[in-house]
């Protein structure tokens, strides 16, 4: 058995996925069913940054305001502060987008991921930079990627299911956006790392990536 398919299959053994890829690409769910599959602690990193937006949001901190946004990043109970609320919001997503571009709030909130890490043996971190900044070390780094007509419509009918009005422009170019931010921003862009399983998710179900996945492990 080879090292990567000991580490999956036994539960007793720490076993670290750095799960990237931009936004509205299926990492959630792919994230979620490998957790169930492997015995693994599924993790959003996107928890810290929506957080963030949110208590900024709350306190009517703009945007533009680098010095109370990095304050803010700093509170050691932020994930603590978050807990109970609704961060699946397009506001909250757009807002955290334009905060993580900040490398001093990334270096901050990246301190939160850090310890999560450090208390889960069996851990899946999904974000952005994962493999390539919060965890170079893990065990197998997994990019997972689609168009962005693929990805829009797919977060369009999640918004719907969820009883939240938008329109699929909107949708679309908010992604636009979101990508050209993440993938040209100087601290940690958006990228996979030379090292990840990269899939393209664009004509793919959840359980054909899955299975890709598991293929891959052995």
């Amino acid at each position: 058995m080879n090292h990567l398919k000991e580490k999956a299959h036994n539960s007793q053994l720490p076993f670290v996925i750095a799960l990237d890829g931009p936004s509205a690409s299926g990492k959630g769910l792919i994230g979620k069913m490998l957790a169930a599959k492997f015995n693994m602690q599924y993790v959003q990193s996107s928890i810290v940054y929506r957080g963030l937006a949110c208590l900024c949001i709350e306190n009517n901190v703009d945007v533009n305001d680098a010095q109370e946004i990095i304050k803010l990043s700093e509170k050691s109970d932020l994930i603590d502060v978050i807990k109970g609320i609704d961060l699946n919001q397009e506001l909250i997503g757009n807002y955290a987008s334009k905060i993580s571009v900040m490398p001093i709030v990334r270096d901050n909130l990246n301190k939160h991921l850090n310890r999560m890490m450090k208390t889960e043996r069996r851990i899946i971190m999904e974000g952005r930079d994962i493999g390539t900044v919060v965890a170079p070390y893990a065990d197998l780094k997994i990019f997972i990627t689609a168009d962005v007509e693929a990805r829009a419509m797919r977060r369009y009918k999640q918004l719907q299911e969820q009883g939240k009005e938008c329109i699929l422009s909107d949708v679309l170019e908010l992604l636009k956006e979101r990508d050209l931010r993440d993938s040209s921003r100087e601290a940690a862009p958006l990228r996979a790392s030379d090292d990840a399983f990269v899939i393209d998710t664009s004509d793919l179900s959840p359980d054909q990536v899955v299975s890709k996945i598991e293929n891959y492990i052995g």
